[in-house]
């Protein structure tokens, strides 16, 4: 026997020139280099993204935050209005003031001045300085006569001033004005987010404060800030570096006549400085990674095609009637079972004779096989029409003698009309259970509880049937993987069937247990029993087994015990019966467990529980 030895070195390295290798080295571009390089560029935007919503997402709980602060300093300040409003009243009931100095040491932090305003004229209670003109629009007027405190920016550098009407039966009109202390007032400690820095403007954009060394007034109207909008993002740039800004509507005016905008900003520069040394160190490891993957491809690929060359060489070799001829290549991949597969061929055309009459044998039993299901399919047209045909031919003579009798005849129209009927319910029931038998392996699977499917079927039957049925369940009953409706419609036709061959006053013994990885339904009836050479006939189509020894003449169609089986066999299981004349019979039903979580097969049961009393009720 000849065989090939592996090529030398040197034809490895020309393969690496040759169209196989071009297409080697095109392929591993496409499908790891281009791929790496797309996951590189995705995950640096993703991280990229995120840290920009991370950081957006710190400045505007910032702005938030330093909101809620000014707003708590405001509230302070009204405190001090309210007290001073208190000792000016019971100045005045008592005709002398003496509260300058208690007032002062109450109020000095937050106030720098309060004054008491009496139309014209104008007392200091608090500070040395003097209360610039503060007019009031129509608005504030009346925010102020609704007992409000209002707030007015006024001067430059902006100061806040906070106003108060005292509204006393023995008093004119009197005004506390207080003008906030701007060293308080304005805490960068407290004001600024984490690496961030702060700006407040008012309504009209004006800037209040700002912890920025160059911040023009103009540039809030710039930055997109509407009174349209509570929050957002908007364009900042300070001394033309761009900055990461969001700003914060603090909704004072209900309260303050004045609301106040907050803008926390942050440079690019600063917020992506930890994203740029990602980007270095993720680029610096994938293009190390690509260059490991390009080197250990190119050493793959000379591993590659020596065995290619080996093949071709060899097959060539085969292709000219040489069959002795095999290859020994010694690797422990897909290229060794390819040498061991061409082996395996060469072994096998040496015995073309036998493969070639094996085969002619599957041929023939696949023919008759096929043959077999053509002739199962006609014998199964002929019953359906054979079936069809009778319930037809009932339907058709009591309709043609319905036409010839007299409308005076009513007892005769109504034994005609009868028949007509019953041919007609029969050959619809007909018709369902064909269609079922076509439908019933495609239905949806889902785990059963099998108990509760048992107890639907009983609760869905006629009363005087299911009185007789006695069931008895094990402990434990598992689930089973089939199709619940169909489960329990095939619980119905044994019961059924059971009901059809036995007498109203014998029981029918219903017993459900689990062995091993199984459960087990037995169906017994006490009745007319079925004879032995009839058995293997009970699961036909339209067989009809024991029809002349029913007990109760209700016919069926001859599709029941047959749309069971299937339905059984599609769970995965398997139905049979024993049956002995006179004694009864026994229908034993076998399906595998199918294994659920608990809470599942709980809802389950809850489920099947609620759909048999609703069924029990409608019965």
């Amino acid at each position: 026997m000849a065989a090939s030895t592996p090529a030398p070195r040197a034809r490895v390295s020309g393969a690496l020139t040759s169209r196989l290798g071009r297409r080697f080295v095109l392929l591993f571009a496409v499908c790891a280099l281009l791929p790496l390089i797309i996951y590189a560029t995705l995950s640096v935007t993703q991280v990229s993204n995120q840290m920009r919503n991370d950081t957006n997402k710190s400045l505007h709980a910032a702005a938030k935050n330093s909101g809620m602060g000014i707003a708590a300093r405001l509230d302070q300040v009204a405190n001090d209005l309210t007290l001073a409003s208190d000792l000016v009243q019971s100045w005045r009931a008592e005709g002398s003031w003496s509260g300058g100095e208690a007032l002062k040491g109450q109020v000095s932090e937050h106030c720098a001045g309060i004054w008491l305003v009496e139309g014209d004229r104008v007392e200091a209670l608090c500070g040395t300085l003097e209360l610039p003109d503060l007019t009031q629009t129509e608005a504030e007027r009346a925010h102020l006569a609704a007992g409000k405190k209002l707030l007015q920016v006024h001067g430059d550098p902006a100061q806040l001033f906070m106003s108060f009407d005292i509204q006393a039966e023995d008093m004119e009109t009197t005004r506390i004005v207080a003008m906030v202390n701007r060293d308080w007032f304005w805490d960068p400690q407290e004001l600024r987010g984490t690496n961030c820095e702060f700006a407040c403007c008012d309504p009209n954009g004006r800037v209040l404060y700002h912890t920025c060394q160059s911040l023009p007034a103009a540039q809030v109207f710039a930055a997109g800030v509407t009174a349209d909008e509570s929050s957002g993002p908007i364009k900042w740039t300070i001394d033309g570096e761009p900055h990461l800004a969001r700003f914060w509507l603090a909704f004072l005016r209900p309260q303050y006549g004045l609301d106040l905008t907050l803008i926390q900003s942050r440079s690019q520069a600063d917020a992506f400085a930890v994203d740029r040394q990602f980007v270095r160190q993720f680029w610096l490891t994938a293009l190390g990674t690509m260059l490991c993957v390009v080197l250990g491809g190119l050493v793959q690929m000379r591993r590659t095609l020596d065995p290619i060359v080996t093949l071709r060489d060899a097959t060539q070799r085969l292709g000219r009637g040489e069959l002795d001829v095999r290859v020994w290549i010694e690797s422990r991949d897909e290229f060794g079972d390819l040498g061991n597969a061409f082996n395996d061929m060469a072994q096998r055309l040496q015995e073309n004779i036998e493969g070639r009459e094996r085969t002619e044998k599957e041929l023939v039993a696949s023919r008759d096989a096929a043959l077999a299901a053509v002739q199962a399919k006609a014998e199964f047209v002929t019953n359906v029409s054979h079936e069809f045909r009778t319930p037809m031919a009932e339907i058709l003579g009591a309709t043609e003698i319905l036409t010839q009798l007299e409308d005076s005849d009513a007892d005769a129209r109504e034994e005609f009309s009868g028949i007509a009927l019953h041919g007609a319910q029969r050959l619809a029931r007909l018709l369902d259970d064909v269609l079922e038998l076509g439908q019933v392996t495609t239905g949806m699977r889902g785990p059963v509880d099998v108990r509760a499917s048992v107890e639907n079927a009983i609760a869905g039957m006629q009363p005087e049937l299911r009185q007789r049925i006695v069931c008895k369940f094990g402990d434990d009953l598992p689930t089973v993987l089939s199709d619940a409706s169909r489960l329990t419609e095939t619980w119905c036709r044994l019961f059924d069937n059971a009901g059809k061959f036995s007498d109203a006053g014998t029981p029918i013994d219903v017993r459900v247990v689990k062995s091993g990885e199984r459960v087990f339904i037995d169906v017994t009836d006490y009745g007319v029993g079925i004879a032995a050479a009839d058995i293997p006939k009970v699961f036909e189509p339209f067989s009809q087994v024991g029809r002349d020894q029913l007990v109760n003449k209700a016919h069926g169609t001859g599709l029941g015990l047959t749309l069971a089986r299937t339905t059984i066999e599609s769970s995965g299981g398997v139905i049979s019966v024993r049956s002995e004349i006179g004694v009864g019979s026994t229908f034993r039903v076998s399906l595998p467990i199918e294994v659920v979580a608990a809470d599942s097969a709980s809802k389950t049961r809850r489920k099947a529980s609620r759909s048999k009393k609703s069924v029990a009720q409608q019965a």
